[in-house]
């Protein structure tokens, strides 16, 4: 736009200046015609130096029909009946923005993916299509649908790398004929739908707790085991002393309550006419005194209970 005003600028000058050298100096009138014809021709004909960087090219049409590539550094155009078309050749990304696609097993997905390509033919990449950006976006995402709607959901998550290998295979057959070199193609995210996200993580602490359970269980049977080998080696009288050394230990807690398995007065008579009592040493075990401290304890803890459940009901009444 700024030639063209300087170049209507330049004839609307050269025809005053004409005008006034045929008053002024008398000048025949077809003298100056000619003259201001070959100064217009001159001005319009005056080319444009354009500067073209070293990764531009530049695609010059003359009167409508492609006639050269130009580039890169200083070249002449002649913007009167010429025009040219800029391109890039360095390595170009085009982010294609995420669709939503339905997999074979019926799970929907939105993908995201990104194309890097590098111009090798700019005559063919202005003339063989309109927009080759746009163009390679929808040939992805129609590639996309169609590959990922022959799968099943644990193929498209196990399998990007084969799935952008395909893209760029089917592309690369494609852009070839435009002038453009796919170089990659890559899946950039799959977002799964938030009920099956759900679904696995639920999923997955199942397993893990499946896991815990199967261990704690083979604790639990590696320790019965270990005490059933022990047990298998005690003598009854060891086996009566630990148990009757348990049941003291309930019977000096805290609790004001306890509930009894047996009659401990009928057990602990019945568990004294079998141990034997040490005598003269003092270091042994003393079953004989273990058994009345044991029927202590259980009388005044059972003392306790029944006076506590009097109570009780004397409140009640």
């Amino acid at each position: 736009m700024d030639k063209e005003v300087v170049v209507f600028a330049s004839i609307l000058g050269v025809i005053i200046i004409a005008i006034a050298a045929i008053i002024e100096l008398n000048i025949p009138i077809p003298i100056v015609l000619a003259a201001i014809v070959i100064v217009i021709v001159l001005i319009t004909l005056f080319p444009s130096f354009i500067e073209f960087k070293e990764y531009e090219r530049g695609v010059v049409f003359r009167l409508g029909k492609f006639n050269r590539i130009v580039g890169p550094g200083l070249c002449i155009i002649f913007s009167s009946f010429e025009s040219y078309v800029l391109i890039d050749l360095r390595t170009q990304t085009i982010d294609v923005e995420p669709q939503v696609v339905i997999t074979q097993d019926e799970i929907k997905l939105k993908l995201d993916a990104v194309v890097f390509i590098k111009i090798i033919d700019p005559k063919k990449a202005v003339i063989e299509i309109k927009d080759y950006r746009k163009a390679i976006t929808e040939f992805i995402k129609a590639e996309i649908r169609n590959l990922i709607g022959n799968m099943i959901l644990a193929n498209v998550l196990a399998q990007t790398d084969v799935i952008n290998d395909k893209l760029n295979t089917a592309l690369g057959k494609i852009s070839s004929k435009w002038g453009v070199n796919s170089e990659r193609v890559e899946i950039q995210s799959i977002e799964l739908p938030p009920e099956l996200i759900e679904a696995m993580r639920r999923r997955k602490e199942a397993v893990e707790y499946k896991g815990r359970t199967e261990t704690e269980a083979e604790a639990i049977q590696l320790k019965l085991d270990i005490m059933d080998k022990a047990a298998r080696k005690m003598s009854d009288n060891t086996l009566a002393y630990l148990y009757l050394d348990a049941l003291k230990t309930i019977s000096d807690g805290k609790s004001n309550k306890i509930i009894f398995p047996l009659e401990f007065s009928h057990l602990a008579s019945m568990l004294s006419g079998k141990i034997p009592q040490n005598k003269g040493d003092e270091n042994k075990i003393n079953y004989d005194q273990l058994i009345k401290e044991f029927l202590n304890n259980y009388k005044e803890k059972k003392k306790e209970v029944i006076e506590e459940e009097d109570k009780e009901k004397s409140e009640s009444k």
